[in-house]
């Protein structure tokens, strides 16, 4: 009984450990990051210079991944639209109708699931 009391008192303090985090991702990500490099300046004894062109590295490494990700979701796009395409010619105007406004209610029932994933998340997170 003892144990099952202090396991309770112990996720409960946890349960309030973790909704006590910011909500503010991006400014807690550049933080990190801003301490990361700190750390690593004093780890490794590096000079000003070579932080600086280890931040220019991080940020240009960055911009590649950016720019990564862009061209695979044009590509998933002309994909999607060559797609259609073929489905345009295989179904009759009449299915194709009906395909698409199944297609427009899957999308909403994805967009309405993840947005309350996202408000649960942030309650959460709150």
């Amino acid at each position: 009984m003892k144990k099952l009391i202090l396991s309770a008192a112990f996720l409960g303090l946890g349960v309030f450990g973790f909704a006590q985090r910011t909500s503010d991702r991006k400014a807690d990500f550049e933080q990190k990051k801003a301490a990361r490099m700190q750390e690593m300046k004093q780890e490794l004894n590096l000079s000003d210079a070579q932080v600086a062109q280890i931040k220019a590295l991080h940020e240009s490494k960055a911009a590649e991944r950016k720019q990564e990700m862009m061209a695979k979701k044009e590509d998933r796009m002309q994909k999607m639209k060559e797609n259609e395409a073929e489905m345009q010619k295989i179904l009759t105007p009449d299915q194709f109708k009906k395909f698409q406004a199944l297609k427009e209610k899957k999308m909403a029932e994805r967009k309405e699931h993840f947005q309350k994933r996202k408000a649960a998340n942030t309650a959460v997170v709150k």
